[in-house]
């Protein structure tokens, strides 16, 4: 991080500094909201959550050398520290403004699925040219995206920053921050439905993104989602991405090399080159051309981006594909959604041998969940998955699904502890086993 006078700090978030004013030139080298990472030079930002008040923290963040501390309420210590009306919209205040220091090309990524692998991709391919600030992990909503962009330093050319959301107004928040000069939509799904109502909700949450896109800013989005279509009827700027030619970064001749990737033919203003993405799906088709279409908007060289998207490489947890003895794990357990279990499921069915899913609950999927659940389970059937394994008292209708769509080799457990005591006696040498559920299944 660029060091900061608690100056600018106050400036930047509107507070109250409470202290001797000639403290005010003293600088801040780290920003932190969790109290065991404060060090010396430090501004400890307390943030009240669902389970604690970060406020209560403040003495021991000062103990461990923060030089400062924002607060909602007045302090009886002798350090100086910066009165605020609420910490969280200071923090982000305080982002902004760090962000409004780097004069950098920046892209913004939401979408319901892929927003991390997309993230992922992106990266890949503008660090074969760039260095690249990128999203640590899936820190994308109100104190993630803050976190991310105090990472900056001097020395970075372009950014690639996730945005996520489960209600209305928060990714207009986190891109008044990042100030997007590009932004990509993913796709409109089912996640968080239960908070955001509909498909059209949805479409209008994720949509906030682009009342910050910096002037002259282009929206990429996937051009074979009928809600994104949307955009691309209603705006000047959007460039869509797909597997149909009526989108103008497009795919076709999709080669599925199994667990192995996918090759495919990218078409683009009537020249045609090839590409391989080393990791399974055609969902990572969608992904790839969102990372080509970033590429471009960088003038990127063809070559490099190839490069950038064959370089590709999963994190834990994100259909990562892992070697265990006589097995392999399709590690793909950090969250869940209808859409993405489908696709993950589709992965599977490219294996050899016999095919396994270990499938949890997915939440937040609102008065249809029932349904959703059961539409897993007889895709699951239909894709001839040979043993369904389903944990959770949501995932029960997962198996209902699968059994009435014919599958024989069902089986349903209450807790995982059930199931890991089943496992020995359900697995053979050679399987592959998908292992999917949403975050709070914690599989």
């Amino acid at each position: 991080m660029v060091e900061l006078t608690l100056q600018q700090i106050v400036s930047a978030c509107g507070g109250t500094f409470q202290g001797e004013s000639d403290l005010l030139s003293h600088k801040v080298s780290h920003i932190t909201i969790d109290s065991r990472q404060v060090q010396p030079g430090c501004l400890f930002v307390p943030i009240r959550g669902e389970r604690f008040d970060g406020h209560q923290f403040i003495p021991s963040a000062y103990e461990s050398g923060a030089v400062c501390a924002l607060s909602e309420r007045p302090l009886d210590t002798e350090h100086p520290y910066i009165l605020v009306p609420s910490t969280l919209q200071a923090f982000q205040d305080i982002a902004a403004f760090y962000k409004s220091l780097f004069p950098i090309s920046t892209i913004g990524i939401t979408g319901s699925v892929g927003k991390t692998t997309t993230k992922e991709m992106i990266s890949s391919v503008l660090s074969q040219q760039f260095d690249v600030l990128k999203s640590q992990g899936n820190l994308n909503n109100q104190t993630g995206v803050p976190l991310n962009i105090f990472r900056l330093e001097r020395h970075h050319q372009a950014a690639v920053i996730e945005m996520g959301t489960n209600h209305f107004g928060e990714i207009r928040n986190l891109a008044k921050i990042v100030r997007p000069n590009y932004c990509f939509l993913t796709n409109i799904g089912e996640a968080h439905i239960e908070h955001l109502g509909s498909k059209d909700g949805i479409l209008q949450a994720k949509s906030e993104m682009l009342e910050y896109m910096q002037e002259g800013g282009t929206v990429f989005i996937n051009g074979d989602d009928p809600y994104l279509q949307k955009l691309q009827r209603s705006r000047q700027d959007v460039v869509a991405f797909g597997l149909t030619p009526s989108c103008q970064i497009y795919g076709t001749d999709l080669v599925s090399l199994g667990l192995e990737g996918t090759d495919f033919t990218l078409h683009l203003e009537g020249e045609q080159f090839s590409f391989h993405v080393p990791a399974p799906g055609k969902h990572m088709v969608y992904n790839a051309l969102a990372a080509i279409g970033a590429g471009l908007a960088l003038h990127m060289d063809m070559a490099a981006i190839q490069q950038g998207v064959a370089s590709y490489a999963p994190l834990s947890g994100r259909m990562d594909i892992q070697k265990a003895q006589s097995i392999t794990v399709l590690n793909d357990c950090y969250n869940a959604n209808p859409g993405s279990m489908k696709a993950s499921l589709d992965v599977l069915s490219y294996a050899a041998g016999r095919k396994v899913c270990i499938l949890g609950d997915m939440f937040e999927l609102g008065e249809k969940s029932q349904m959703y659940h059961q539409q897993i389970g007889a895709h699951a059937a239909q894709l001839g998955i040979d043993l369904i394994l389903c944990v959770g008292s949501l995932a029960k209708e997962i198996a209902q699904g699968a059994q009435q769509e014919g599958s024989q080799q069902v089986h349903h457990f209450s807790t995982q502890q059930q199931l890991i005591d089943a496992l020995p006696w359900l697995i053979q040498p050679g399987d592959t086993i998908l292992v999917k559920a949403s975050h709070g299944m914690a599989l």
